[in-house]
């Protein structure tokens, strides 16, 4: 298979992680290639990217929810491997999955979620660790 058929983006910035997702170890799944074929093979671990330091211009692709992706690395049955992203794959876990089908409700993720943009309490000033909350007063 060529390698564009294997992954289908480039990486998303020049800081991967690995995670082995442990609902997934093992787990077979398919996925679907620009061909318009299913592939099926077994889960091995997840390649995902963020980069360290968010207030740096140029974070490209990793930071922005809905281009987000991550690549899960399948050693498929016809001896290639793909990293392929979530949208991509169809996972078989019997106790769990009960669907054979793309699904039709599929939702990108947009938000950008931020806990500190609450303008309505502030910290005390002091010294202390355990400092305390205050609510503040609308003006």
């Amino acid at each position: 298979m060529r390698l564009d058929e294997l992954e289908l983006w480039n990486c998303f910035s020049y800081y991967p992680s690995v995670t082995s997702f442990d609902v997934l170890d093992g787990q077979s799944g398919k996925f679907l290639g620009k061909d318009k074929k299913w592939y099926p093979g077994a889960y091995l671990f997840t390649v995902d990217w963020a980069h360290p330091e968010s207030n740096i211009v140029d974070t490209d692709h990793s930071e922005i929810p809905q281009e987000h992706k991550c690549a899960h690395i399948i050693a498929l049955e016809n001896g290639n491997y793909a990293a392929q992203p979530n949208n991509r794959i169809i996972w078989s876990i019997p106790s769990f999955t009960v669907r054979n089908e793309i699904p039709r409700d599929w939702k990108t993720q947009t938000t950008e979620w931020n806990v500190e943009d609450d303008r309505k309490w502030k910290t005390e000033d002091s010294d202390k660790f355990f400092y305390g909350i205050e609510e503040t007063k609308d003006d």
